[in-house]
């Protein structure tokens, strides 16, 4: 019982902390960069306003130049990697967790985390959720309302749920 209350006390704390505190319009960028760096995340850009977190701290990795809009929600029980210059819109998820079925069809109530990653310049649409276990490539875009599970190779846009995709993007003219 003791254990319970315990874990209950960690995870209000965790989710003053780090979406209470951590997604504040009332906090400057600069400061909810740097909770998030004192707390072991590896940030190069700061999470947005009404940004919401679940997870371990240091299992998120956020690049250089990304732009998370209102209410994006990452959960990094398990590594979580944004690439340099993407943007993440309204609402959107990045999820880590599932809870696996056994051989008879059984639900496990322990969950298991799968690691999501996202290459350079992807732009995720609002309300797009990115599953346990994806990765999402360099120069994507992932239409809004999109659920991704598995992998999007580069230069592709992605659609539908499940999300598949539906056009090429032009690659980058080499200089």
């Amino acid at each position: 019982m003791l254990a319970a209350v315990a874990d209950d006390a960690r995870a209000a704390g965790s989710r003053l902390l780090f979406s209470s505190i951590g997604g504040s319009a009332f906090v400057p960028g600069a400061g909810r960069r740097l909770l998030f760096a004192l707390a072991g995340a590896s940030v190069r850009s700061a999470p947005g306003t009404s940004f919401r977190f679940s997870g371990r701290p240091a299992h998120l990795t956020v690049g250089a130049g990304v732009f998370m809009n209102q209410g994006v929600f990452v959960e990094a029980n398990a590594p979580v990697v944004i690439g340099d210059g993407c943007l993440l819109g309204m609402d959107s998820m990045i999820v880590t967790s599932n809870h696996p079925l056994d051989d008879d069809g059984r639900i496990s109530p322990q969950g298991e985390g799968s690691p999501v990653s996202i290459g350079k310049r992807v732009w995720i649409g609002a309300r797009a959720v990115l599953l346990p276990g994806s990765v999402v490539e360099s120069d994507c875009v992932i239409a809004a309302g999109a659920v991704v599970r598995g992998h999007c190779a580069a230069h592709g846009l992605y659609a539908g749920v499940p999300a598949r995709r539906i056009r090429e993007l032009p690659r980058p003219v080499a200089a």
